[in-house]
């Protein structure tokens, strides 16, 4: 029986947004808005729109200093769970156009993506806090389902899937390319509310056919900590069983032998993993002190992009609407040591202590297991040894002198190419 579940799982394939998605590597968050300016992490829903005031608002400074520091995408939060959306949505008052800034912080930002080359994406929170407490509110209201036309599209939807769906429509049709749709799942609201996910689904797919859909969504999964970490086996072949994933996304093992073996159906599902590069996910001024190191950011990197997943890497703009200087120096060192540590490949004979392999994932994900070997004062000699591989697989290892190296594929549900590329990172610790 699983060796049967093999042989399908080896004839999974990623979508072509799904290949361009994972090939970007690394894409940043960014978490603004009243939140900045209260202090809180999640906001209460009634908050005064006179709070949100960024004295100095610039989105170019964000992407300039994303572009540089080698991120190819990023993902703003139009609206997080307090309901304030950082667009004047004429869904509601409660928005930019109603607080001192007046402004349109996902057009500004919209624009400053497309002319610095960076793809964009949008956080659209479904739970909402302001729709739950504000009167009139929709969230959780108990309205019926009636057939509803979203633009030139009809869904049969209640109240707040209504209004969810417009506001999807204003961010898709409005605010140029989109690369990604982000769908939390996180919910402080007290009301039961049922979201109508295949609707949601459908209208990007109509409108943004090219952005994958995120966590809350078919294309990407959560991968299950907000610490900077994938599993160190990480498969982007999932078993569900009807139509959910076999295991939580917390769980320490999502695709092993015992999740295939329950398995109805195999989709490919990879992991994004998101972590802020500070204690919060807005910004504090209390954190400036706290934001990672280079060296943490490089530890988290080799985590989560070299273990087969997509970086997702909070940066909060602080009440000016800049990136603040500690994030700025960390990220611009970040940048430098990826472009100088992990691109290309040390030439031999040389020292080595990360070892970087790929499979071709447009074939699919099939090594389960694998070693290196390293020829060393004429002997070969095996180096280190790893379960999955996927895109990409970063493995360290004390520095070593050596001449030549192998990959050895111990475990494989089909035949594949597996290349080696070998790095050495100055910063690594030596114990």
């Amino acid at each position: 029986m699983i060796e049967d579940v093999r042989r399908v799982a080896a004839g999974v394939r990623p979508s072509a947004r799904q290949v361009a998605w994972q090939r970007q590597e690394l894409t940043a968050f960014v978490h603004f808005g009243p939140n900045t300016f209260s202090g809180l992490e999640w906001g209460t829903g009634v908050d005064d729109p006179a709070i949100f005031d960024p004295s100095a608002l610039d989105c170019s400074q964000w992407v300039s200093t994303l572009v540089s520091a080698g991120f190819k995408s990023m993902i703003l939060t139009a609206k997080h769970h307090d309901g304030f959306c950082l667009w004047p949505s004429k869904f509601l008052s409660h928005t930019v156009a109603a607080s001192p800034c007046s402004g349109d912080v996902v057009a500004e930002l919209s624009t400053a993506c497309q002319a610095g080359g960076l793809g964009f994406g949008v956080y659209l929170s479904p739970a909402d806090l302001y729709q739950e407490k504000a009167p009139g509110g929709y969230y959780g209201n108990g309205s019926p389902a009636v057939a509803s036309r979203i633009g030139p599209f009809e869904y049969v939807v209640d109240d707040y899937n209504r209004f969810y769906l417009n506001q999807l429509h204003e961010l898709l049709t409005s605010y140029g390319p989109i690369a990604e749709v982000w769908l939390d799942g996180a919910n402080p609201t007290s009301s039961a509310q049922t979201y109508a996910y295949e609707a949601w689904f459908d209208l990007i797919r109509r409108l943004a056919p090219d952005a994958v859909i995120a966590i809350g969504g078919p294309d990407v999964r959560w991968v299950g900590n907000e610490d900077g970490f994938a599993r160190e086996t990480e498969w982007s072949v999932v078993p569900f069983a009807n139509g959910q994933p076999v295991a939580a996304a917390t769980e320490r093992e999502v695709a092993g032998p015992a999740q295939l073996a329950e398995a109805d159906e195999l989709r490919w599902y990879p992991a994004e993993v998101g972590v802020s590069i500070r204690p919060g996910w807005f910004y504090h001024a209390a954190e400036d002190t706290a934001v990672k190191s280079v060296p943490e950011l490089l530890d988290i990197y080799r985590k989560s992009v070299g273990r087969n997943a997509v970086l997702l890497l909070n940066i909060p703009p602080d009440q000016r609407g800049l990136f603040a200087d500690p994030d700025v120096e960390a990220l611009t060192g970040f940048g430098a040591a990826v472009r100088a540590y992990y691109e290309g490949s040390v030439q031999l004979p040389g020292t080595v202590n990360v070892l970087d392999l790929r499979e071709d994932i447009t074939s699919g994900q099939q090594v389960e297991s694998f070693a290196v070997d390293a020829l060393i004062d004429d002997e070969w000699t095996e180096i280190a040894a790893g379960t999955t591989i996927g895109h990409r697989r970063l493995l360290t290892i004390a520095p070593r002198h050596v001449t030549a190296t192998r990959v050895r594929v111990l475990s494989s549900r089909t035949d594949t190419t597996v290349s080696l590329a070998l790095h050495y990172d100055p910063l690594l610790p030596t114990n």
